[in-house]
Order: structure tokens, then sequence, then C-alpha cells
């Protein structure tokens, strides 16, 4: 109910509504409680806080940032939010594939949780699952090092065969294959048309997948529990009812187990790939509140106020016909008086024919725009888009600064959310990227961490840096990854960007600081260019100091 009143306005998709208010309300209010375009990670420790460390923390989170671009996650947690709104909670499952970040979409109807009076995937909630679809191709690759390898490959078989067994009805969240009718068009509510060829557009939203598709799937059961001997998770995956995929030597943390070691890498024991977004949080309820509830009596007051004003306008265009004084009219009679040319005669001299007008108010949408301003009131958007009396930049800023505090709540909550995508990224990188980065300190603070010789032939970005190379790995354990507020919500982006100007003015905020607090296309030029400068200046300053020393000597 709640994707088709987001998808289409309307509880049933046949009803579709003409205008779906819910879609652009939803679109809107996602878009201001985050945006993928200027998201930006902060790594920084509080217990070092020396120049060399802060270098750093700027290049890991450099590097962070394009590889969450590179992966789609940005991408990925923008959809998460947006339907996170429409259901309540929704996943963002990350995994390391590939040599890199590997982000998935999971909705609500793919999680099972033990505990729904638990708020959190932490280890109070004990156990929960997550189940998905592989083909049987997938299914050979993910047993490929089984010791029964063979022998779960045909019974897998024989099980994606079997009807009812391929796919459960209820997981409406995979994306399928439409196979249709040839009468896309029905009035709602009447009989369904058993002829197919063509796709009913307009109801087809969740279509089904083709016989032979459908005959290559299978449902895997993740099961996730947590394990206090180990203090760690341990990880089942289940298919069908006695099929277990691992665990057949030791049950493992399947994310954080290491090859090499044959046991959990420190750094993510105890860690779980899901991260939740839930802008709506319900007390003792794990799934959280959907904000179509807010709205869904709103859209349906839009959709009678639409159709009702439809009708008024029809009548408008083709008012109703009033004969009086005549006996022999019929409809083939009004049919042929109401096309062009047409005409009507009657014996008796007294009848006539007139069209009865309906009249229109001049206030007829003044009641639709009201209802839109209820659909923004519900959730503290504000009308500066749609202000035409707005004068001025500033202005325009007060009006986003009075957003109303529950919206800011809820990008503060949204953002929680994305550093712990940020933090969980940190910490695999840590593990799986050997790839050294480099961090251009001052000469004077590099001290014996300046890189080796076989870096001495690199240019430096500006004159006086050299490189002090590290990797992931070697970042101290308590840095801390944030996010700007700007720059994962756009209400707070105006507020951002004056506070870190007003710093700057006062000496509080150095130049490189702006610009990292700043949305801007490429900060990294940016600051090389202020240490180029900052350095030039220097060296003028200098030189301008030697001068006068020998001119003053010379006097």
């Amino acid at each position: 109910m709640f994707r088709n009143y987001f998808l289409h306005g309307a509880e049933q998709a046949s009803d579709a509504a003409m205008f779906n208010k819910t879609f652009a309300y939803l679109d809107d209010l996602s878009s201001l409680l985050f945006s993928p375009v200027s998201l930006r990670f902060h790594v920084e420790d509080a217990d070092y806080p020396n120049v060399v460390e802060q270098i750093k923390g700027r290049a890991a989170a450099a590097k962070l940032r394009a590889m969450s671009r590179q992966s789609d996650t940005d991408t990925v947690i923008g959809e998460a939010n947006l339907w996170s709104l429409v259901k309540g909670k929704t996943f963002l499952k990350q995994k390391w594939e590939r040599g890199g970040f590997s982000p998935r979409l999971i909705q609500p109807e793919a999680i099972g949780v033990f505990n729904e009076s638990h708020l959190k995937l932490d280890q109070d909630m004990e156990a929960f699952v997550h189940s998905y679809l592989v083909t049987t191709h997938q299914f050979a690759r993910m047993v490929w090092s089984h010791p029964n390898r063979d022998q779960l490959i045909r019974k897998v078989k024989r099980l994606a065969n079997q009807p009812g067994r391929g796919i459960d009805p209820a997981m409406g969240a995979m994306k399928q294959v439409i196979i249709g009718g040839n009468q896309p068009f029905r009035a709602a509510g009447g009989p369904q048309s058993g002829i197919r060829g063509i796709v009913d557009w307009m109801g087809g939203t969740s279509p089904q997948f083709a016989p032979e598709v459908l005959a290559s799937m299978i449902v895997v059961d993740e099961v996730w529990i947590w394990d206090d001997r180990a203090d760690d998770w341990a990880t089942l995956k289940i298919v069908g009812d006695d099929m277990l995929l691992n665990a057949h030597t030791q049950v493992v943390n399947e994310f954080a187990f290491d090859t090499a070691t044959v046991q959990s890498n420190p750094t993510l024991k105890g860690k779980h790939p899901f991260i939740e977004f839930c802008p709506n949080r319900l007390d003792g309820y794990f799934w959280g509140r959907s904000e179509i509830i807010n709205v869904a009596l709103l859209q349906e007051a839009v959709n009678s106020r639409l159709n009702g004003i439809n009708r008024m306008l029809r009548l408008q265009e083709e008012p109703p016909t009033k004969f009086t004084g005549t006996s022999g009219v019929n409809q083939q009679v009004i049919s042929r008086f109401r096309k062009p040319g047409g005409y009507f005669v009657d014996g008796n001299p007294n009848a006539k024919a007139e069209n009865v007008s309906t009249e229109i108010p001049s206030t007829l949408f003044a009641s639709l725009q009201e209802y839109e301003r209820m659909f923004d009131e519900m959730g503290g958007i504000p009308q500066l888009g749609k202000a035409h009396g707005v004068r001025s930049q500033g202005h325009a800023e007060t009006l986003i600064r009075s957003f109303s505090a529950r919206f800011k709540d809820r990008a503060v909550l949204t953002e929680r959310s994305v550093e712990e995508c940020g933090a969980l990224m940190l910490d695999m990188a840590r593990v799986y990227v050997e790839k050294k980065l480099l961090a251009w300190v001052p000469e004077e603070e590099a001290g014996p961490q300046a890189g080796r010789k076989d870096l001495e032939g690199l240019n430096p970005p500006a004159p006086g840096l050299v490189p002090v190379p590290f990797r992931f790995h070697d970042l101290d354990d308590d840095v801390s990854v944030t996010v700007d507020a700007h720059s994962s919500s756009p209400a707070f982006s105006a507020d951002a960007k004056a506070l870190a100007f007003d710093l700057f003015k006062i000496g509080a905020m150095a130049a490189e600081d702006v610009v990292e607090h700043s949305d801007v296309t490429d900060p990294e030029a940016l600051v090389a260019g202020i240490q180029r400068r900052a350095v030039a200046k220097a060296r003028a300053e200098q030189k301008e100091q030697e001068l006068k020393l020998i001119s003053g000597g010379k006097k």
C-alpha cells in the first residue's frame, strides 16, 4: 500500500491519481534530508591534533569520498533514504567484492528480526535474517569450496524446479521480468483481460518473472546470530529446510572472517554489513513509521477534489441540454443536434432547446492549493521554492533558517546513518586496501615520517611540502568519521557556509578548512593552490626582509 501511494498516489495502482502529490512531497523531503551530490567525510583524531595526523585524515577522507563515488555508495544512500520515508526503514548492505565496495539497497521485506521491540541491529537484537535470490550459477560459485559441492548443486537444481520453492511471492522488493497483457487500460474494479502481449503499464508495477528465469532462482536465508562465547556474529546461509551452505567446519562471522588467519579480523570483529535508515523512529517498534501515514488521507482529499474539479470543467465544456415542449427527443436526436452543423426540428412551435450552464467559482483551485500547503506542513518543508514573494537572498536564507525543528531532527538522524556507513567503510578500507596514500606535509612538521628515497622524485603540490606515506591501517584506532551537515542535508548548507566564513574572518579557521567545509567541486586542488600561494608569499616576505637588512647595512 505504501509503495502504491508513493508511485501512483492511490492505494491501488489501477486507481492511479492524476496528480501524485505524495511522490513530489517525498521526493522533495528526501532531497532536503540528504543530497549525494556533495557528500564528504571527515576523518579526525581528537587525541592527536597535530598537523601530520590532520593531513593524514584529510587524505584518507578524500580517498573514502572517491571510493564512495566510484562504487555509487552515495547514490545508494540517497535511495535508502528515500525508501525509508516510504516504508519506515530500509538498509544498506556494504560488501567488499572484486577489489572495491559493493553497496546494495535492502528493502524491509527482505529482512526479518528476532525482537521487533528492539530498535537496532546490534547484539541485543540477538538474531536477524536477510533473504535474497540467487541463480543456480551464483549458487555454484557460493559453494565452490564446499566439500559436498556437487551434491549440493544437484540438490538445489531439483529444489529450484519445484513449484512454489523458487521465489516467495511476498518478496515484492525484487526486480522482475514483465509478461503483461494487451489491454492496458481498464476501469477501476472492472474485469481484467486475459489476452496477452502488451504490458499493463498503469497497474503493472510488480510484474512477474518469466518462467525460464523463475526456474533457476533460489531463495537464500542469510541468518546472523550473536555468539556470546566468540563475542562476535555467527553467519549461517540456509537454502530450503536442510541445506547449510557454510559452517561445515566452524561457525564464523562471514563479514569479518580472514582466510589468511582463519579467524575474525580484529578490525571487523563484532560488526555486520547492514546500515539502517529510519528517519521516523517509533518507540518500541523496530520498523519505524512510514511518512505516508501522515499524508495518505491528504492524497485522497487531493484525488477527490481533482475529480470534482474535472467533472465541473467537463460540464462547462459540454453542458447538458434541456428540451422543453418537445415530444420526439431521444439520444439519437441529441447526438445529431450536438454535432457541428446539427439541427433540431419539432412540430410544436413552443419547443426549444437550451444548454444548462454550470457556474465555475473563481476560487475553484483554492482548496487544492491549501491541500498542497498541508502536505508541506506535515513534513516541515518551507514554501521557499513556491514563494513568489521572496525579495532577496537574505529573505530566502531567513526562510531556510525557519525550517521546523522536526525536519532538522530527521536530517540529523539521516546524517548519523551516513556517518555509520562512513565508519564501516573506513574499517573495511583498513582491512582490504593495501595501497599507500600520500599526505603532503610541511617539511618542518613531517619529522621521521617523511617519505623514503623512492618518493623523492615526486613533485609536491606546493614548495616546501614532503610526502608522508601511510595506509588506512596506519591510522589510529580512535579516529572518528563524521559528515558535515552541509554536505549531507541542503537544509543546513547556508548556515554551515556562513559560519565557516565568519570563523575565517576572526582567524579561528584557516583557508584550507574553509574549502573543506564548503561545497566545491575539487577541494584538493584548491587546498594545493592555497598552500602554493602561502609558500610564495612567505618567500617574498623573507626576500624583502633580506633586502631591507642589506640596504640597512650599506647605509
